[in-house]
């Protein structure tokens, strides 16, 4: 659970009156997104998908999208990941993009600041 949906669930236990007049901000809004694109071994597909997720909650990052591209002729696939994570914690997804590069299954990792919508 994150900050914003811990604060959300307290939010809305509180009992405030006129509650609905209160402008509430999209998370989108709040945290940059990040584009990942990991290349792996096809037989290793469920081990790096538990590491990649399992890594993207332990340092706060909320997956927006994790589409898998198989590419059968080379024996490899990609998993293509869009998380939201806060600026504050940047550090921490470039850490844990490296500790993932060192992995054995993982072939090739990389990520930047995804470009959004309406948004330059």
């Amino acid at each position: 659970m994150t900050l914003i949906d811990l604060a959300s669930f307290v939010f809305q236990q509180i009992s405030i009156p006129h509650r609905e007049a209160v402008v509430r901000m999209p998370v989108k809004n709040i945290a940059p997104l990040y584009h990942i694109r990991t290349t792996f071994r096809d037989d290793d597909i469920q081990y790096v998908e538990t590491l990649v997720r399992r890594s993207l909650v332990s340092i706060g990052g909320t997956i927006e999208r994790f589409d898998y591209i198989s590419q059968d002729a080379q024996g490899l696939s990609v998993f293509d990941i869009e998380v939201r994570c806060a600026e504050n914690i940047r550090e921490h997804l470039v850490q844990m993009v490296s500790r993932l590069g060192l992995e054995g299954s993982v072939r090739s990792i990389r990520w930047s600041a995804a470009v959004e919508n309406g948004r330059k």
